[in-house]
């Protein structure tokens, strides 16, 4: 038997003579009985109805505020010909085509809802005429709904899974099937740090979701975009409040770790977002000191051979552990030097040049006393203005201060800065050092403290910035690079998962984000000192964005096996100092990606290499299936006043962001620090413009050619750059001139 809505296509004469003949039928009318039997296909049996019941035209605006306006009386004879026909199919199944257009409004599906168009919608499901129909209006309903709606609809989840189990052949039910899933169970599992809804959430099976819509993306449909696409909603929505589910079906993770190669960057992105959701609920924090007892201890039982020759290689005096204990020794003898002289200015002086050598140069011991008469052990002040040592700096700083020496001002800073780091006075720190910078912007340490804030645009600003000081050091370099390169992966993946469209100022800084993290982190590895403690979390960034970003890898991921070695001894670095590396999110997800990598590419890169045809093809073809049902045109055929069309903003209809459509990139960058992003300062004096080729996922035969004019952060960038820029802004505004001459 041939499915609802494979009628012919009818002629607009015969639409109108149906109209005509309506005007005057009655609802118990045996012609308009005939009429709904002989109608070709959902969208007349739809049409006659709406004839029938003198509705507005529901396709306009306008049409739908007549309904605001007369819903009670509409609604009733809606009703009286679903209640007077309620064995008839046909027409049970043209009024919830009704309603589901209704639901585009979402005060209407509100309304629509608290009368249990629902209710009538489920049944329909069983039957085998109505089938497509009833699918094609939960569609409708999840993709306009809000969250309450899609809830709702997410408790029919059993009965979807068990149409996707019953009809594996059936491309529709499929696709709608996975549609209405990805819309409705995502809005149930919604909600942060906790589910806004947890008993919908516990009646699901999440597990067995999955399954089927995974099992769904692989069958040889036609139109497989649609599926795919929603499954990567789906999935990456759910990873963070169902991660039992995703151990209890490991598939789900490999579909996520496949979709990192995908050729759309924002479906790599999306993929990379659902792995990192999937275990926030289980990340430890991340190691935030040094214990200095333990270090000196495992110092002193000799570094491993092999460690130590990696030391040896990187530079003996060069790398932390020997930058550590240096400092530690010239700290303390400082500090007991103080003890006797109680000389504060002396001390700050000492001390401000150890702060930019290594992150724990500053430690808060206290003077140790011995009472000669008990031998009982106490502390001692010795008649100094603190106990804690660390906050001796705060003291060194006013000292400093105290002198007006202008060459020692950036000393009082750097030692009162380091003070509120300790003591998590972050804003505080930040304050000192925009005043530090306006007196001395060549100062990286100060640049430093701003990439602390919480807030990703000013650190990322910030760090770009202070690597460009001339006044740096190793230590203050390597720290910033971290910073910019977290700062930059945490802003790339947040732009693309808002699924812009390419072209979009958005998209443009999403790459230009992922990329700038993915240079400073290559940058990091190869010159930070290897037992560095953030080389881990560096490295984990690398792994995750080359896996996202190379154009070629092997399923062995042999191009990443000297990554995961420097990862691997810094992990052996890291146990020696006395600290397990802590199971962080970016650890867990790179993990989870190196792990299951293999598998994943074997199972699943197919899927993933159909998503990235069906996306160039979707936009140049015609559905030939799109005849089959003429109501899901009329559902979504929505026009203004004037008749034009509205819009649609679909994932599932976005254009290709692969191949040609990706020809052109424009990813702006500052020309002083190099910071990313979409909102730069222009040079108004110069009128040259420069042309950077760059390539990378050649996998795309992508060339990303960079098109700008000098632009800049702000004017502080613009006044570091101009003594190298002028020279060349100047003799171009003289060859403009000429030419307009």
């Amino acid at each position: 038997m041939p499915g609802p809505g494979r009628a012919k296509a009818k002629s607009k004469k015969s639409k109108s003579a149906t109209s005509n003949a309506l005007s005057t039928a009655t609802y118990d009318n045996d012609a308009f009985l005939t009429d709904i039997d002989n109608a070709e296909g959902w969208g007349m049996v739809v049409e006659i109805l709406c004839v029938l019941c003198d509705l507005p035209d529901l396709t306009t605006r306008s049409g739908l505020k007549k309904v605001h306006a007369n819903f009670p009386t509409i609604y009733s004879k809606i009703d009286t010909v679903y209640q007077r026909n309620i064995d008839n199919d046909r027409i049970r199944a043209g009024v919830v085509g009704i309603y589901a257009k209704m639901c585009e409004d979402s005060l209407l599906r509100n309304r629509l809802f608290e009368k249990g168009i629902l209710g009538k919608i489920i049944p329909l499901l069983d039957i085998d005429d109505t089938r497509h129909l009833a699918l094609r209006a939960l569609n409708t309903i999840t993709h306009h709904g809000g969250a309450e709606i899609r809830t709702e609809i997410a408790k029919q989840a059993p009965i979807l899974v068990q149409l996707l189990r019953q009809f594996p052949d059936d491309e529709k039910v499929c696709e709608l099937s996975v549609s209405v899933l990805s819309h409705s169970v995502s809005a149930a599992y919604e909600g942060d740090p906790k589910p806004k809804y947890p008993a919908i959430i516990r009646s699901l099976d999440l597990t067995e979701i999955l399954k089927a819509v995974l099992e769904t993306t692989k069958r040889p449909f036609r139109r497989r975009r649609s599926i795919i696409d929603h499954a990567v909603g789906l999935v990456a929505t759910t990873s963070f409040h169902g991660a039992d589910a995703f151990k209890k079906y490991p598939h789900a993770i490999k579909f996520l770790v496949a979709g990192l190669r995908s050729k759309d960057w924002v479906t790599r992105s999306t993929c990379l977002g659902g792995i990192l959701r999937l275990y926030r609920n289980e990340q430890e924090d991340d190691q935030k000191a040094l214990d200095p007892n333990h270090f000196l201890r495992a110092i002193q039982g000799g570094v491993p051979g092999h460690l130590s020759d990696v030391l040896m290689d990187y530079g003996p005096t060069q790398n932390e552990i020997y930058l550590t204990l240096s400092t530690t020794r010239d700290f303390t003898k400082a500090m007991m030097q103080c003890a006797q002289d109680h000389d504060l200015y002396s001390l700050g002086l000492k001390l401000a040049p150890l702060i930019l050598k290594t992150e724990f140069s500053v430690t808060d011991g206290r003077f140790e006393v011995e009472d000669p008469r008990t031998g009982r052990r106490g502390f001692d002040s010795f008649g100094l203005p603190f106990d804690l040592w660390g906050d001796a700096l705060k003291h060194c700083a006013k000292a400093i201060r105290a002198k007006r020496n202008p060459k020692e001002a950036d000393w009082a800073d750097i030692l009162e800065i380091k003070w509120c780091i300790m003591r998590r006075k972050l804003r505080e720190a930040s304050e000192l050092a925009k005043k530090g910078i306006e007196r001395n912007p060549e100062q990286a340490y100060f640049y430093y403290a701003l990439t602390l804030m919480a807030d990703n645009v000013q650190g990322l600003k910030s760090a770009k910035k202070g690597l460009k000081c001339k006044q740096i050091t190793p230590f203050v370099k390597y720290q910033m690079m971290q910073r910019a390169t977290e700062h930059a992966g945490d802003m790339g993946i947040i732009r693309l998962q808002d699924m812009p469209e390419v072209g979009d100022p958005k998209w443009e800084e999403g790459v230009a984000f992922l990329m700038s993290a993915l240079e400073d982190a290559k940058s990091y590895i190869e010159g930070a000192p290897p037992d560095n403690r953030h080389m881990k979390n560096i490295s984990y960034w690398y792994i995750l964005l080359t896996v996202l970003t190379k154009e070629d890898l092997s399923p062995d991921l042999r191009e990443l096996q000297d990554a995961l070695k420097v990862l691997k001894v810094a992990d052996e670095f890291s146990r020696f100092t006395g600290v397990e590396p802590p199971k962080t999110l970016m650890r867990l997800a790179q993990q989870a990606v190196v792990q299951h990598y293999a598998s994943a590419i074997k199972d699943y890169a197919s899927v993933f290499a159909e998503l990235d045809r069906c996306k160039q093809a979707d936009t140049q073809t015609v559905n030939p299936e799109k005849l089959e049902d003429d109501l899901a045109a009329w559902l979504s055929d929505m026009k203004l006043e004037d008749g034009t069309q509205v819009h649609r903003h679909d994932c599932a209809n976005r254009p290709a962001q692969t191949g040609d459509k990706m020809s052109r990139v424009e990813l702006y960058r500052c020309s002083w620090c190099g910071n990313p992003s979409a909102v730069l300062r222009k040079c108004s004096g110069c009128a040259k413009t420069r042309y950077f080729a760059i390539t990378f996922l050649s996998f795309l035969n992508v060339l990303l050619t960079v098109v700008f004019r000098s632009r800049y952060c702000d004017h502080s960038c613009q006044k570091q750059h101009w003594s190298d820029h002028k020279k060349a802004c100047k003799a171009e505004g003289k060859t403009a001139a000429a030419a307009a001459a």
